[in-house]
């Protein structure tokens, strides 16, 4: 089975492999998950990997994981999906909550009474459990903040960063091959991501519609689930299907060439905690159009063009700005590679160090001389969730 290496994912991989690239033997990790976890996770990820089961998940988190936790001597657990402590005491605690997205009514309206309860105890659970909240950007802080009533002094802001992979320019050919595989131009405005409500690919293809029909066409990558029925409604009402593409899911080894080949990468977002696709695409050298909305004109802080993405007008001046100066795009990309250079895992292992040993009392003597002083045991939960 294929596991799209996104999101909560990407994130706990790359984060996790680059603490053990810091620190070495001078620190043990675990996973502890409900089952076994998907090689593509594990592959490269130096982790000793811990499964148990319950026959239901609340019990797996609050009496089985806690029991593991103790006898496995862990110092200090990392939940990096938004949720996931227990109650009961047996470790330090570290939350990452990366937004707030899926506690906003317009997001998650009607959902199941189910779902709504286990994301309100979850989050008591948080409040209660937590020694450090982690986020991943200076607007998810504030959000989180208000909506959990947290102390700011209880919440580090640590950004994420995109793989190494992405800083590498590829050849003309390399490029090329990848575009062939998926029937792409040479030339194309990228969109990657997801079809839900907040990524508002909808307004995307409104304002795609306003340009001249000699303008590169428009790739909309990402798996056809969530809305993406409603984006093709409106793709052929508009009659764009022979200019806008839909390739469906990239395979992730591609993503490097399928940013690189393209003229812009375009982010309609209502609502990012933090927008990995922007880093992504700034390290490949891409301009950047995005929401003027969330975290993106912070991650952004100036190297690209900002829209109203309610507003189908704004979105389209920008990209035919794009579409009609070489000069801006050109210093769109440069400065793309100098913002995209600020962002590394490096820095985040390091920053994420620094709160697991603050909260075990000795983060100078360890990072001064981490051979000479005791490992820190740290685990993290794998679930379906992250996958």
């Amino acid at each position: 089975m294929y596991y799209e290496m996104r999101g909560f994912a990407r994130h706990t991989v790359e984060l996790f492999r680059a603490i053990k690239e810091i620190a070495g033997d001078s620190i043990e990790l675990y996973s502890f998950s409900p089952d076994p976890i998907a090689p593509d996770f594990l592959a490269g990820l130096e982790i000793k990997p811990v499964v148990f089961q319950e026959r239901r998940e609340i019990l797996w988190e609050q009496v089985e994981l806690p029991k593991h936790l103790r006898q496995t001597y862990i110092d200090v657990f990392h939940a990096t999906a938004n949720r996931g402590l227990p109650y009961r005491r047996a470790c330090k605690y570290v939350l990452t909550c990366h937004d707030i997205i899926d506690r906003l009514p317009e997001y998650c309206g009607g959902e199941h009474w189910r779902g709504s309860w286990r994301k309100k105890y979850a989050d008591f659970v948080s409040r209660h459990s937590a020694d450090k909240y982690i986020t991943v950007s200076n607007f998810s802080k504030r959000d989180i903040c208000r909506f959990h009533r947290l102390s700011p002094d209880r919440v580090v802001v640590i950004y994420n960063a995109a793989n190494r992979r992405f800083y590498e320019m590829l050849s003309a050919e390399q490029i090329a091959r990848v575009q062939n595989k998926y029937e792409l131009p040479p030339q194309y405005f990228l969109f990657l991501g997801g079809f839900d409500k907040k990524k508002n690919v909808g307004a995307l293809v409104e304002a795609f519609a306003r340009l001249p029909n000699e303008s590169p066409p428009l790739v909309l990558a990402g798996e056809h689930k969530w809305d993406f029925a409603d984006v093709a409604e409106k793709i052929g009402a508009l009659s764009l299907s022979q200019r806008v593409l839909c390739p469906g899911q990239i395979a992730d080894e591609d993503l490097p060439a399928i940013y690189q080949g393209a003229l812009a990468f375009v982010h309609p977002s209502r609502y990012e905690g933090f927008g990995l696709q922007l880093v992504e695409a700034m390290a490949s050298g891409v301009p950047v159009l995005a929401s003027e909305t969330s975290s993106l004109p912070e991650v952004l802080d100036g190297s690209g063009l900002l829209f109203d993405p309610e507003d189908p007008d704004s979105i389209a001046r920008q990209m035919a700005r794009i579409v009609g100066d070489p000069a801006l795009r050109s210093a769109l990309a440069e400065q793309s590679r100098q913002r995209a250079s600020f962002f590394s895992w490096h820095k985040a292992a390091e920053q994420t160090l620094r709160v697991y040993l603050d909260l075990l009392g000795r983060s100078d003597d360890f990072l001064r001389n981490r051979n000479q002083v005791a490992a820190p045991t740290v685990a993290a939960t794998i679930s379906e969730q992250q996958r």
